[in-house]
């Protein structure tokens, strides 16, 4: 048996700069620190995969090392999607590797609790609390199966809520990118967790988004009435019996103030057959109609973890609560613009822009965005947030039709925002060097300096690990892809010769 999570111990240096404090939570495949990154000052979640598990010493050797092989992958999978993954509700990906021989992966430290402690302390919730939670987990689903990508085990214990009421999904460590074949699940094998299986996985079939569509109106259905769809009972028998046969109660029937719409919307998300749900997007677009807005009053009874905060807080002054990660470096000052920029309205901001950038419509969020770049980066350096401002002015730069001045920001986020050598950084630079490509493309069609860029980028990724190089030569396709469209409309058709790609 290989080095297990056991012989992990506070103090201890990963990639040089992440200082484990103290173990935060496991589960059956994972291992959970608390760390401190000495680079930047703040908190990160260190998840090391668990190599000395109850259900693996119960195997002899070669099962073991089978079975270790096989979580091996799935860490690695779970580390590519978190890398392809950018969403304010979905926790960063910052680093990846193995410390000691055991994989880890480095994140975002949510301060908070899962839902279904949440659940168990507050339950019953009033509705718009219930869709405030529901609407930031659906706006990360949306932007994952946009991508391709399925959770497949959505339930309350991988859902949290943060001390400022954020919502985040965690967890991805059975999920998949569509279209991509996996050896990792046995055939006829099921996953999920019973109570929130579609039927199609309780049956072993091949789960897509509407599987996750149905397990989220498991979890919204919970969230509304304060228990799951479907409870065993002598009349209707098992949970899973119920999931494949029975139409659920109306959340209605349980709990008082859920209109017809929410009541339509959550009996549509649990229909049998796949096709007939709604997309998570449909679901986003309804449950925007009934969260708070800027300036409504908070939930009565007070919640320390208040989901509804995020959309009520815009015009609040949420200073007073900033925890002391999240204060600018350097400490406070005045200035003409009345002090230092709030992180709290600045990450609002930040989801508002990710939303129109969804939408395809860059709007009023973006442009806010774009007038806070230079300010944001010289009151916080290179944290996170300065990065995530930056990405996004690019991305609504770029669907603006503004190629140059998007260019230039792609650029400088690679020159200026991601100065380190690991993978993650590595592969980062590439990504956003593909990004600028393309943009130039745009802007003065010289195909020949972006197909430097995209031969540079193939050496790049065939020299990272694979989640990286996944990020990388997704990035590098879509660039190539454009290249090939651009050098065939001219004069002469497609240059074979000078396509990009990979020796």
């Amino acid at each position: 048996m290989e080095a297990g999570w056991d012989d992990v111990r506070a103090g201890e240096l990963i990639d040089g700069r992440y200082e484990l404090v103290d173990p935060a939570g496991k589960g059956g495949m994972a291992q959970i620190w608390r760390a401190h990154d000495r680079k930047t000052g703040r908190q990160v979640a260190v998840k090391f995969l668990r190599l000395d598990t109850e259900d693996l010493r119960q195997l002899d050797t070669q099962e073991q090392e089978e079975e270790l092989g096989h979580r091996r992958l799935r860490f690695i999978r779970e580390a590519g999607l978190l890398a392809f993954l950018r969403h304010p509700n979905i926790p960063e990906q910052y680093a990846f590797g193995t410390h000691g021989g055991v994989p880890y992966l480095v994140m975002y430290h949510v301060v908070g609790i899962n839902l279904r402690t949440f659940l168990n302390e507050y339950t019953p919730l009033p509705p718009t609390v219930a869709v405030s939670a529901a609407a930031q987990i659906a706006g990360a689903l949306v932007h994952a199966h946009e991508r391709d990508v399925v959770h497949r085990d959505l339930k309350p214990e991988n859902l949290m809520i943060s001390e400022r009421g954020v919502g985040f999904l965690i967890d991805f460590g059975i999920g998949k990118q569509l279209g991509i074949e996996s050896t990792l699940t046995q055939p006829g094998s099921t996953l999920g967790t019973p109570g929130y299986q579609a039927p199609e996985q309780i049956q072993g079939e091949e789960a897509t988004a509407a599987t996750d569509v149905y397990s989220f109106c498991c979890v919204f259905y919970e969230l509304l009435t304060g228990r799951p769809p479907f409870v065993t009972n002598d009349r209707d028998g098992s949970v899973e019996r119920q999931h494949l046969r029975t139409t659920p109660l109306r959340p209605s029937d349980l709990a008082a103030g859920i209109g017809d719409a929410l009541d339509e919307l959550v009996l549509r998300g649990l229909a049998k057959e796949p096709e007939q749900r709604p997309t998570m997007r449909e679901i986003l677009d309804v449950l925007g109609e009934f969260t708070p807005r800027p300036g409504d009053p908070e939930p009565r009874p007070w919640l320390p973890n208040d989901p509804t905060r995020p959309f009520r807080a815009l015009d609040e002054n949420t200073a007073a609560n900033r925890s002391p990660e999240q204060e600018p470096a350097g400490g406070t000052r005045d200035d003409e613009d009345g002090g230092w920029l709030d992180p709290d309205a600045i990450e609002l901001l930040c989801s508002a822009a990710e939303r129109e950038l969804e939408e395809g419509e860059p709007g009023g969020a973006v442009s806010e965005l774009a007038g806070l770049v230079s300010r944001v980066r010289e009151e916080w350096g290179r944290r996170p947030l300065v990065r995530q401002v930056w990405e996004l002015t690019a991305g609504g730069l770029w669907l603006a039709g503004d190629f140059g001045a998007a260019a230039r920001l792609y650029e400088n986020i690679a020159d200026d925002l991601v100065r380190g050598n690991n993978p993650r950084e590595r592969a980062d630079r590439a990504v956003f060097g593909l990004r600028a490509a393309r943009c130039r493309l745009e802007s003065d069609g010289d195909t020949g300096a972006a197909i430097n860029v995209a031969t540079e980028a193939g050496y790049t990724a065939a020299a990272l690990p694979e989640p990286y190089a996944m990020q990388v030569e997704t990035e590098r396709r879509e660039a190539a892809d454009r290249i090939s469209e651009l050098l065939a409309a001219r004069d002469g058709g497609l240059d074979s010769g000078a396509t990009p790609g990979r020796e």
